[in-house]
């Protein structure tokens, strides 16, 4: 089978001003999205940092950029110039940078926090995007990353999305592969998924309706959901780490 072309940095970033024109239509905003991000702050506030300084990888237009911004110092970075430059519209009081996250100019050990929602799926060298951010960050600095359990994603069934055009970069990874990205320079502080969905292979069973209704005479619903998560079942993974120093 020929190994699929991997678009050049411009059909990258012409995709992204296209997702970002078109965030609205694209519900890119959404239920899921705010849960995660919930969780995402909930670890984040956790940790009781004072202060803390934040690099948003991949800010899009920079709605969680803004919720860092709440605990601490906050910075973001996307390829896309058009998200970049409604994120600076929109929250004036927050620093933005547009380009190329591997030749941006970052300081290197300066961050407390780096943040990484939906990024790590969608670039084209996943070993150097995690040294990117372990640069960036001081020794001891924590990087959290959401993103896709391949997993769940192989086994969704259809769930009525658009299928991506062809300057879209989608390389989803398991568990096991995100915790091995991650240790050359990290340690992994936590993992968890959340977000129960699939509905083909052993997920057709795992989220039957029937079956649910069932278990839910027996079992709280959010109770059974929580299950589900601490299996691995989850649509999203998180993975909180540690720089080594």
């Amino acid at each position: 089978m020929e190994k699929a072309r991997t678009p050049g940095i411009d059909a990258q970033r012409k995709f992204w001003d296209w997702h970002w024109l078109n965030w609205q239509e694209r519900k890119t905003l959404n239920e899921w999205t705010a849960r995660r991000a919930e969780v995402m702050l909930d670890i984040i506030r956790s940790l009781r940092l004072e202060q803390p300084k934040f690099l948003d990888l991949g800010c899009g237009r920079g709605w969680f950029t803004a919720r860092l911004a709440e605990l601490g110092e906050a910075t973001g970075v996307d390829l896309s110039p058009d998200a970049i430059a409604a994120a600076r519209s929109e929250y004036p009081g927050i620093a933005f940078l547009s380009g190329n996250l591997y030749e941006a100019p970052l300081p290197v050990e300066h961050f407390d926090f780096v943040v990484s929602q939906e990024v790590i799926a969608h670039v084209e060298d996943q070993n150097r995007y995690v040294a990117r951010a372990a640069d960036a960050l001081r020794p001891g600095g924590y990087f959290i990353v959401s993103t896709g359990n391949k997993f769940v994603m192989d086994r969704l069934g259809d769930v009525g999305w658009n299928v991506h055009p062809p300057d879209h970069i989608e390389r989803e990874l398991g568990m096991k592969g995100l915790k091995k990205l991650l240790r050359p320079r990290f340690n992994v502080l936590r993992s968890r998924t959340i977000i129960p969905l699939g509905h083909a292979g052993v997920l057709r069973m795992v989220n039957s309706v029937k079956l649910n209704a069932a278990l839910g005479l027996l079992i709280p619903p959010r109770q059974l959901e929580a299950l589900k998560e601490k299996a691995g079942l989850g649509y999203q993974m998180i993975v909180l780490a540690q720089r080594r120093a």
